[in-house]
């Protein structure tokens, strides 16, 4: 079945876009589009495409199609778009069986391991987070049905009427894993994000929908995960997993992208303290706690730096939030 992953992406391309388009060549049964109006990016594999679209453009698209004004939404606002990504790029997705969206601060296994043929005929919706929809990989059967799925119970208007992204692409505002202690729960709580609407429509017999945990996120001390040839897969378990998302690892200082990205190699490891080729993963231990102390030293003298900026009236850009170690953008 052909399908197609849909990502808009505006500012300059990131210092990981080797890593991710490498893992996107060792998966030509998954087509990526990248909406934007960057050059497209160096040596990209075949089954990478760019489609030009500014975000004024874009936004205009958008306006067109639900009659808002979204002229000053922040970029990170297209995210809550996502489950629309059907009707707003329904020009990208004909002759598709499958859409989706995602994002490309990560690196996909073996996808063959997981996206059967078997399991796509038999489900509508999949995304391979346990219990809900997931913004970095979910898939649509591409019809009708599904591509106005988001409008279920009105609750779109309201997302997308202001600025402010509320997740309506995964599971909302509200206290989702604190609400759910089985799938029957689902039912009690507002159609206010993609995962609840679809899961109410699983649950009434109107769609199949496929939410198992498959990805790999969040990584403990204790963990590491390898990339080779295409696989990723747990160091000691050698369970494997559809992809590896750094979404929370990226915010502590001591995980660095290396100037080896560009290499692309074929084979590396990633644990809390970043990636490490294999002649540096034997000294894993060494680099481990140099890595870890040159990171917790730069959080120090952020953390101390901003608290004399404040005293005097200075803009803090960056902040140590919200734990030691780690850093978060305040513009």
């Amino acid at each position: 079945m052909k399908i197609l992953k849909i990502i808009p992406y505006y500012g300059q391309w990131p210092s990981f876009m080797h890593l991710y388009l490498e893992s996107c060549k060792a998966n030509p049964q998954l087509d990526i589009v990248f909406v934007t109006d960057l050059p497209p990016f160096d040596n990209s594999p075949s089954n990478v495409s760019y489609f030009p679209l500014s975000l004024k453009k874009l936004k205009k698209r958008i306006e067109a199609l639900f009659n808002l004004d979204v002229s000053n939404y922040p970029p990170y606002k297209l995210c809550d778009f996502r489950p629309a990504y059907g009707l707003i790029f329904s020009n990208l997705i004909q002759g598709y069986d499958f859409w989706g969206y995602g994002d490309n601060d990560l690196i996909y296994g073996d996808l063959s391991l997981f996206l059967k043929e078997e399991l796509l005929r038999c489900h509508d919706i999949l995304a391979f987070k346990k219990g809900h929809l997931q913004g970095p990989f979910t898939l649509y059967k591409n019809t009708e049905i599904n591509n106005n799925l988001f409008k279920e119970g009105g609750h779109y208007r309201t997302v997308f009427g202001t600025s402010e992204y509320v997740s309506f692409d995964e599971f909302g505002k509200n206290v989702f894993y604190t609400k759910i202690k089985s799938l029957q729960d689902i039912t009690s709580l507002p159609e206010n994000n993609i995962s609840v609407i679809a899961l109410k429509q699983h649950l009434e017999g109107n769609l199949s929908v496929y939410t198992q945990q498959h990805v790999k996120e969040n990584l403990s001390e204790s963990d590491v995960i390898v990339y080779d040839k295409g696989r990723v897969y747990d160091y000691y378990t050698q369970e494997d997993y559809l992809f590896y998302h750094w979404v929370l690892e990226k915010r502590a200082l001591w995980f660095d992208y290396p100037e080896w990205f560009k290499q692309r190699p074929e084979k590396f490891y990633i644990t809390v303290t970043g990636f490490y080729l294999p002649d540096e993963f034997a000294k894993f231990n060494k680099l481990y706690k140099v890595r870890y102390y040159k990171g917790l030293t730069r959080w120090w003298w952020l953390k101390g730096t901003n608290f004399l900026k404040r005293r005097v009236g200075l803009p803090v850009n960056i902040d140590t939030y919200p734990k030691k170690g780690w850093v978060k953008k305040l513009s």
